[in-house]
């Protein structure tokens, strides 16, 4: 009798355990942001051509950037694939950042190992210089 009782007890807080993993398995995913969903319509972004030809950088709309992105994306690709240019038409286009300091538009991440907005040109950073301001406040 005490071996059923002890089974019974192991399966129920298996069972607990189960379903609490569950719970906070949903609860974490439903609270992230990062669904286009949750983008909206306004933001605008930089993006540039990589084609030495064209070389063409200007704004769009994020949440279509990111749209897309999703219409183009390969699941086996480990990077974001090109966007058709309006200039040039080549799928060649990617997120780009326009330095505060010197006006120079860049992609993302040109410097490896540092901030995705760090210049290459003047090395200035506003994701660097927003977390400096946050510190000395604090």
């Amino acid at each position: 009798m005490e071996d059923s009782k002890r089974k019974s007890i192991m399966i129920g807080v298996v069972v607990v355990c189960v379903v609490l993993a569950g719970i906070i398995t949903y609860g974490t995913r439903s609270k992230r942001a990062g669904s286009i969903a949750d983008n909206k319509s306004g933001q605008m972004i930089w993006v540039k051509c990589r084609n030495p030809d064209c070389e063409t950088e200007y704004q769009m709309d994020k949440k279509v950037y990111f749209e897309q992105l999703q219409e183009n994306r390969d699941p086996m690709m480990m990077v974001a694939p090109g966007l058709a240019c309006k200039e040039c038409g080549e799928e060649s286009v990617y997120r780009a950042v326009k330095c505060a300091k010197c006006g120079l538009t860049f992609e993302r991440g040109t410097v490896g190992g540092d901030f995705a907005d760090r210049c290459p040109e003047c090395a200035h950073s506003t994701i660097e210089e927003t977390r400096k301001e946050a510190a000395r406040r604090k």
